[in-house]
């Protein structure tokens, strides 16, 4: 089993809370603190605790356990009910911050490459940006007012902060 300090853990706790925001909202802020507060909950719990109606707390459950950032842990009662524990752990959250990067990382290098390869223009009215291919489809008429589109200058600029980011991110999942 692997340890943790106790940096390694609040660490996680704020991924943990950053993640389950972005992926459902307040609400999944306040579920995601919840169970950081008090361990392993029932659905039940969650509700009492928080306020959400059981129906919002199984949704967003739904959706925290769908990302990969909860587990459940399945328990018979006294009466043969089953009931369901949902928690996490900080492998867990590592793992599933360490895959977001890595696809940050894959759509930014994406992004570089289309920003690096292709031409863009603009239209001189709206300032609407479109690709070449929409540019050559549209004979350098603005689809959104009409207006005359005008071929851009290499993004030099755009290209520099894409790599950058690409780098920052790369370096940020070394980390961890």
């Amino acid at each position: 089993m692997v340890e943790f300090s106790e940096l390694e853990i609040n660490k996680a706790r704020r991924l943990f809370l950053f993640l389950a925001q972005k992926m459902a909202g307040d609400r999944g802020l306040q579920i995601a603190s919840a169970i950081i507060s008090n361990g392993f909950l029932t659905d039940e719990q969650i509700s009492e605790i928080t306020g959400l109606s059981i129906t919002s707390v199984r949704n967003i459950l739904s959706i925290l356990r769908n990302a990969g950032i909860l587990h459940v842990i399945r328990q018979r009662d006294h009466s043969g009910w089953t009931l369901y524990y949902w928690g996490t752990d900080p492998l867990i959250i590592y793992r599933v911050f360490k895959d977001r990067i890595k696809q940050a990382i894959k759509h930014l290098k994406i992004y570089l490459e289309y920003s690096i390869n292709e031409s863009f223009y603009y239209c001189t009215e709206c300032g609407v940006r479109v690709s070449k291919d929409v540019a050559e489809l549209n004979n350098y008429t603005c689809p959104v007012c009409g207006g005359t589109l005008v071929q851009e200058e290499p993004a030099t600029e755009l290209i520099k902060f894409l790599e950058m980011l690409v780098e920052k991110y790369k370096k940020v999942s070394l980390l961890h």
